[in-house]
């Protein structure tokens, strides 16, 4: 790294930019080379960009160095900085020619946040401190399909085997936080079970993440898989290639948006479900579903519907999937998703170690403006500054141009979807270094290496600025939180939080206007239209037609939690059913414009019903808004640890009733706040916990022949006489596949004998096998097991006591001169009462 930083001083003396700047592995050498590159070209940077992207080189290479402060000269030249920008952004200036400064950079510590000076707030930034703890853990085989031998963490490993043996119909909650490898818990079993033919549906909320997934699994499929808006010649070809592969069964994957599913994908997936083809049924950031504010998205709320009517003609395992998962939000999806059949949460929350937090009170806008613009000069890139209000974000924008910050783009919900594309293209090479947005920037963001997040304002509810925060360190180290806030951001967030949802006056009125204009349709659905005004008055006839929409789908919503309505789908209207392209565009637009219901209280439309049984609802959702808010106010007093607060904000309760559900417990976790620094007490990291198997009757299939030799029991022992005995060696192979073949999926075998046991298996398309070193029942899932027991070992007391409460087979493989588990003076096979075999009788026995 030295002689990396030396060849950046040489470069910096000469001028002579590298055309490749691979070479240098440090981040930050590449954005300032970048940066430098640009000049000329309408990514040029200005004078504060190069302060601070200098400011970021000198300040990493401190660290490298163990704090030891480096030099470099840079040219005094127009380009670059002059002195009094130099200072503003930590630069010393230790000595001057006529044509260059001798510069070192100084730790940022500024006299108004509290305990600075003694903590440093950049140091472990810019020394990028390892901070997530978890470790990866011993793979299974099938994950080699994707070229991997190991999962990347326990919840990981846990999430998956629960998806691979969900039974029919199920619905499976992944809560797993950012960077643990949720992706993969939806990927793998999609492309596991596709093997010989299939199609599972993976919405994301952004094209840059359907984009993202697809590059991810280019290696292991070689066609298109993002599924986006892209109206050029090329782009056309494409979705319409990825709708004939959904049709006809090979398309195996694809990526998308909620919008484009219900739109035009849908048919296509009606198609693939009519054949079965359908596997798995995925919404990523599921979290999204509940939200209401300013980017609330329809569609989300609509896909519940559209699963439901889709379950009608095949079964499928519906996922959904986040890092961010509260009571709340857990009780609207289990209303929307969890019938038909089960509904389960499978839950590995750690708190995230990466960031450390700090808050700064200001007095005054332009106090705030001067510290955020201090801020910026100082942290590394890139940089995230989040605002509430999309005005503040473009103000914000043209305060830090004029500050010298060209290299910086914003985001709002105004923002279209080529504006987002184009935007985290231009993060991810290198040509923004700061994103100002709204909470619109968040969701299918995945860049790495964000240092530090801003917020110039006070989210509405603590759950938004933690996912917000998460959008720093996701690489596993260190990152930096800092809220500027102001008095003025309380009432802010006050008033947003207290308008997120609508009342029940209002929401019966939408009901009435919808209603009113209803079809009944045979099956004793109804239709309703959903892009009527609530009323005749003036303000609402002139409402934004898609706000006026998304707000009747909000109540339909409201409706179903309530358990008033059920919302349902249909499948979209065939264009060779229509004899005109007129007639067919007719019938589309009935169709979006329209949602199917089907009443489940008869007194949906008196007020009364909408005081017992939606207000509560709506109250609870608002009960939580609040909670939610004071946890934000609290975060900004220091009186308890942030760890403290988060955990509050997602721990989820136990329950007995509608239905039994297990309490979300979290670990905890600090990477530093001001309740800490002040008690004088170091970060911390918890341990991520292990779930246990949430499935009590998982899917598993028993083969015919091993039903036969079974005969009913649930245990059979197979002895073998030496594993060194030449039937042994040729046969155990094909003993091992056919066990598999026959719906063997957990394995128990001893570290040391794996590779023997699992040696040229050959495992059928679709199948899977879990590893295990020990027999734990209770910590494995509740299917067909073999252990293979090696010899020289006394066998344990569980194996003969299989659990009872699973109908699952056991089949334990073991040494012929194993002793009796109770009486070491005598061998099992002389006093077992139930069903065995020697393997070479098995062997016969199944022609192997």
């Amino acid at each position: 790294m030295a002689d990396s930083f030396q060849e950046f001083r040489d470069i910096l003396q000469t001028g002579n930019l590298p055309a490749d700047t691979s070479q240098f592995s440090e981040a930050c050498q590449r954005r300032l080379l970048d940066a430098l590159a640009a000049v000329g070209t309408p990514d040029a940077p200005e004078k504060g960009d190069i302060a601070a992207l200098v400011c970021h080189l000198l300040r990493r290479e401190d660290e490298l160095q163990g704090g030891m402060p480096q030099t470099i000269k840079v040219p005094r030249t127009s380009l670059f900085p002059n002195r009094e920008i130099w200072r503003q952004s930590g630069i010393n200036i230790l000595r001057e020619g006529s044509d260059y400064y001798l510069i070192s950079a100084g730790s940022w510590q500024p006299n108004w946040l509290d305990f600075s000076e003694q903590y440093h707030p950049d140091k472990p930034v810019f020394k990028e401190e390892i901070r997530r703890n978890y470790e990866p853990v011993a793979g299974d085989p099938f994950l080699e399909l994707v070229d991997l031998k190991k999962y990347r963490s326990v919840g990981q490993r846990e999430a998956i085997r629960a998806v691979l043996t969900a039974p029919e119909c199920a619905t499976l909650v992944i809560n797993l936080p950012t960077g643990s490898g949720k992706s993969l818990c939806a990927q793998l079993p999609a492309l596991l079970r596709s093997q010989i033919g299939g199609v599972s549906a993976i919405v994301v909320p952004t094209t840059a993440l359907a984009i993202d997934q697809e590059r991810a699994l280019k290696p292991f499929v070689n066609y298109a898989t993002a599924y986006y808006g892209d109206e050029s010649e090329e782009g056309q070809q494409r979705r319409k290639e990825i709708r004939d592969r959904i049709r006809n069964g090979t398309q195996r994957i694809v990526f998308t948006s909620p919008e484009s599913l219900m739109k035009s994908l849908a048919p296509s997936l009606y198609e693939a479900a009519s054949l079965e083809r359908l596997r798995y049924f995925v919404i990523d950031e599921a979290h999204i579903v509940e939200q209401w504010g300013d980017e609330f998205r329809p569609a989300f709320q609509e896909l519940p519907g559209l699963r439901r009517d889709l379950l009608r003609l095949t079964s499928f395992t519906t996922l959904l999937l986040t890092a961010t998962l509260t009571e709340s939000c857990l009780d609207t999806l289990e209303t929307l998703f969890g019938k038909p059949g089960p509904f389960q949460v499978i839950s590995a929350v750690q708190l995230r170690p990466e960031p450390s937090y700090w808050f700064g009170w200001c007095e005054s806008e332009e106090i705030r403006k001067e510290r955020l613009i201090e801020a910026v000069y100082h942290l590394p890139r890139p940089l995230i500054v989040y605002a509430t209000k999309r005005q503040d974000v473009r103000r914000w924008e043209q305060d830090l141009l004029r500050a010298g910050f060209k290299r910086c783009a914003i985001m709002t919900g105004d923002s279209s979807p080529a504006e987002r594309s184009q935007l985290i293209e231009d993060l991810r090479e290198r040509r923004v270094d700061i994103v100002v947005a709204t909470s619109a920037f968040g969701l299918g963001v995945d860049q790495s290496d964000v240092r530090a997040v801003i917020h110039a304002c006070i989210p509405e509810t603590i759950d938004r600025f933690y996912q917000e925060v998460g959008r720093g360190g996701r690489d596993g180290k260190a990152a930096i939180s800092l809220t500027l806030h102001t008095t003025e951001d309380l009432r802010i967030a006050k008033y947003l939080n207290e308008n997120s949802a609508i009342t029940i006056e209002r929401g019966l009125q939408r009901w009435q206007s919808m209603f009113l204009n209803k079809t009944i349709l045979p099956d004793g659905r109804f239709r309703v239209p959903v892009n009527l005004p609530p009323s005749l008055q003036l303000a609402d006839i002139d409402m934004n037609s898609q706000e006026n929409q998304a707000w009747n789908i909000r109540t339909l919503t409201l409706m179903s939690r309530a358990g008033l309505i059920e919302i349902d789908s249909e499948r979209p209207p065939l264009k060779i059913k229509f004899k005109s392209k007129d007639a067919y565009q007719k019938a589309w637009k009935l169709h979006r414009e329209t949602r199917f219901i089907r009443i489940l209280d008869a007194s949906h439309l008196k007020v009364q019903t909408w005081v017992n049984k939606v207000e509560p609802i709506r109250q609870q959702r608002q009960n939580w808004s609040y909670r939610n808010l004071e946890l934000m106010r609290e975060a900004l007093r220091p009186e308890r640890c942030i760890s403290e607060i988060l955990a509050e904000a997602y721990t989820i309760r136990d329950r007995a009733i509608p239905e039994p559900r297990k309490m979300v417990r979290i670990s905890p976790a600090c990477g530093g706040c001001p309740v800490c620094r002040k008690k004088g007490e170091s970060r911390f990291s918890g341990i991520m916990p292990a779930p246990s198997p949430v499935w009590q009757n998982p899917k598993f299939l028993v083969g015919e022949e091993l039903k036969r030799l079974l005969a009913g029991d649930k245990l059979m022992l197979i002895f073998y006489d030496s594993l060194e005995e030449t039937s042994w060696k040729l046969k155990s192979p094909k003993f091992f596949t056919w066990l598999i073949q026959q719906g063997i999926n957990n394995l128990v075998v001893y570290d040391e004998f794996q590779s023997r046991a699992i040696a040229d298996l050959n495992q059928r398309a679709g199948a899977f096998l879990f590893l295990f070193e020990k027999y734990q029942p209770i910590l494995m899932p509740r299917i067909p097991t073999l252990i293979f027991h090696p010899p020289g070992k006394s066998l344990p007391d569980n194996y003969l006591s299989p659990n009872r409460n699973s109908e699952a087979p056991l089949i334990i493989v073991l040494p012929l001169d194993t002793r009796d588990p109770s009486r070491n003076d005598r061998k099992l096979i002389d006093i077992f009462s139930g069903k065995y075999f020697m393997f070479n009788h098995f062997c016969t026995e199944v022609n192997l």
